[in-house]
């Protein structure tokens, strides 16, 4: 089995089970990026639409994975391929439902006569969550580790690499192209992470110090599991150097197991987030309770976009996680500098040979 085959097999029905999931596991107040007062959460299109995204998104889960068996995962593009348009057609499938959602809720007047409140905690400012810094330690082990292994090897590497195919002239930068990698991986994942625990939490207004603690805890688990998910990535990428150092010596099947941490990883912060957001969606709630009807800021349902909001980083509205505000002018300065850093990363490697 080859690593694209691994991807294929592995990512394409893990991918399909979150995002049958991530909906259903959303707040009751938050159906499909639309925000429903609490006397219309058991609303017969809203029972309506969950049922029919759960028996679409179903489908395209099994047409993607069949897809993959089909094709056998020999190229890494195909599974790749087949993954995006998951996503997108995973992505149809909510926006219909949005779209439907919202157009009863326009024609009914749902939030007509109700008094919108919107609550904030200010316990969130004076005891902020601790960043769990010494959850960060793992992957910094293994990058250490990575650089010593690849000092000691350094001298002892033959006058040429074989990576991927074809073989570069041996280098510092061919040889650590891979440090470089976790570098990378390891400085962006920790920022955006950072980002996330200076964002606002999404507090219900039927109980908001309730509300806050069961943020709290779940933010702490995606949070661990996301360092520990990270530890996972450079370990593969560990795994990988150690193959082009010939420190470890494997063909065929075997070397897919190269990816094997990084999917284990991937697996661990989806598991969380799902059993974070099933968490967050038994919150109860009361009747007279209505939080601020903003959907006018969200786009589709997923994507936010509001120049009054300094916020970079909030929390979306499908299960448990965070979106960028793309209507925040230092949210777009962040994707440019994300852009011509991978930019200047493959630039770098065209110019090496690698």
């Amino acid at each position: 089995m080859t690593t694209g085959a691994l991807i294929g097999y592995l990512l394409v029905p893990l991918f399909g089970v979150f995002l049958y999931i991530a909906p259903l596991v959303s707040r009751p107040t938050v159906q499909f990026g639309v925000r429903v007062p609490p006397a219309h959460i058991s609303a017969a299109v809203i029972r309506r639409e969950r049922r029919d995204f759960q028996w679409r998104s179903a489908i395209v889960a099994i047409c993607a994975t069949a897809a993959v068996i089909a094709v056998g995962g020999h190229q890494a593009w195909q599974s790749r391929l087949i993954l995006i348009v998951e996503f997108v057609a995973d992505l149809g499938c909510f926006w219909l439902a949005h779209r439907r959602i919202t157009k009863v809720k326009a024609a009914e007047n749902w939030f007509a006569g109700q008094r919108q409140t919107v609550v904030a905690d200010t316990s969130w400012r004076a005891q902020p969550q601790p960043f769990p810094i010494e959850w960060l330690l793992p992957a910094v082990a293994v990058i250490v580790a990575t650089v010593i292994i690849g000092i000691v090897r350094y001298p002892h590497l033959p006058a040429h690499l074989d990576r991927s195919g074809h073989r570069v002239a041996t280098s510092p930068v061919s040889a650590f192209t891979v440090v470089v990698g976790q570098l990378y991986v390891t400085g962006l994942w920790t920022w955006v992470l950072a980002l996330v625990y200076r964002s606002r939490p999404d507090l219900d207004t039927a109980d908001p110090a309730g509300s806050l603690r069961s943020y709290r805890r779940a933010l702490s688990a995606v949070a661990r599991a996301m360092l520990i998910m990270l530890a996972c990535v450079d370990l593969t990428l560990l795994l990988a150097a150690l193959r082009l150092w010939q420190i470890w010596r494997v063909s065929g099947g075997a070397a897919a197991l190269v990816a094997l941490p990084a999917g284990l990883g991937l697996i661990a912060v989806l598991t969380t987030s799902v059993l974070a957001g099933r968490a967050r969606a038994r919150t109860a709630v009361t009747a007279g309770a209505v939080d601020r009807d903003d959907d006018r800021f969200w786009k589709g349902g997923f994507a936010y976009v509001n120049r009054d909001d300094p916020a970079v980083m909030v929390g979306s509205r499908a299960g448990f996680g965070w979106t960028p505000n793309l209507g925040n002018p230092a949210t777009w300065l962040f994707i440019a500098g994300l852009v011509t850093v991978v930019a200047a990363l493959v630039i770098i490697r065209f110019a090496v040979g690698l």
